[in-house]
């Protein structure tokens, strides 16, 4: 299962624009990306939400072929227009190598999560959270998909662990077959996950 997500947050200062090397969109964005983003009346929003997208798709990527590398300009994206509203939500598909993503951005104001999901994950239930951290990020990210990941399949919380690089759900020891992906960023912390039917 190929699930990746990432999160980031908007008001964490190394998000200002203003703060990014001169030619970051070139090395980052292909040309549909950067026009997008020319025309855009939410440059930030729009530029968090296809940096969320590039690297949500490179951990889905990156469980299909453990040795792929994070090459932004390679995962060309496609997004619907973003919601006018603060909050909303636009879905599309990121392309890398000839290998098409599902994508879904979720904006609500204060963060941006993407969650990218490969072809055969079409008919998989598809878990995400985002929330605060209140402790270590990592802890804290493994926290919330343990405890979400475990109500979803009626399992005790405390009985799962997500453990490893890349991230596994273990319940009592065993391994739960479901793709786990953490992420974290500024204040927040997120996860997917993929449930098979």
């Amino acid at each position: 299962m190929s699930v990746g997500n990432d999160v980031v947050d908007l008001a964490d200062p190394e998000t200002r624009l203003s703060g990014l090397h001169p030619r970051w969109g070139e090395r980052v964005f292909c040309s549909a990306e950067r026009k997008a983003l020319e025309a855009s009346r939410s440059p930030h929003r729009l530029h968090w939400a296809l940096w969320a997208a590039k690297e949500s798709a490179y951990k889905a990527r990156k469980r299909l072929e453990p040795h792929a590398v994070f090459s932004p300009k390679e995962f060309e994206v496609e997004l619907s227009p973003l919601p006018t509203t603060r909050a909303g939500v636009a879905v599309g598909r990121v392309v890398h190598r000839g290998d098409v993503f599902g994508l879904e951005v979720r904006l609500d104001g204060a963060s941006v999560h993407a969650v990218a999901t490969s072809e055969d994950e079409a008919g998989a239930r598809v878990l995400r959270k985002v929330e605060r951290a209140l402790c270590d990020p990592g802890v804290a990210a493994r926290r919330l998909a343990a405890t979400t990941i475990g109500s979803a399949l009626g399992l005790d919380p405390a009985d799962l662990r997500i453990v490893r690089r890349p991230p596994v759900a273990m319940h009592r020891g065993r391994r739960i077959e479901v793709g786990v992906s953490l992420s974290h960023h500024g204040r927040f912390v997120a996860f997917a996950c993929a449930l098979a039917d």
